[in-house]
């Protein structure tokens, strides 16, 4: 019994082999060079954030750091 439903699977013959140009393609919206400046401003807003955020993330250890240390002096010292 044969299938009348007509085959869908290319050969292998009628695939390119190599790199083929695409003709007519979607043009570039932006240049290299924007892109380029955009994605090293990106990368040094990152590195900022998180500078800024590892600043205020040990400057906040410190001041707590600074409590338990007053806390500590404040206890009463006693020989054991």
């Amino acid at each position: 019994m044969q299938s009348s439903a007509p085959s869908s699977v290319k050969s292998h013959n009628a695939l390119p082999e190599g790199f083929v140009k695409v003709e007519g393609g979607a043009t570039e919206q932006v240049s290299e060079t924007t892109s380029l400046l955009l994605a090293y401003t990106a990368i040094w807003l990152i590195l900022m954030a998180f500078t800024l955020a590892t600043w205020r993330s040990l400057r906040s250890l410190r001041a707590h750091a600074a409590r338990i240390d007053r806390a500590v002096g404040q206890l009463p010292r006693t020989p054991q």
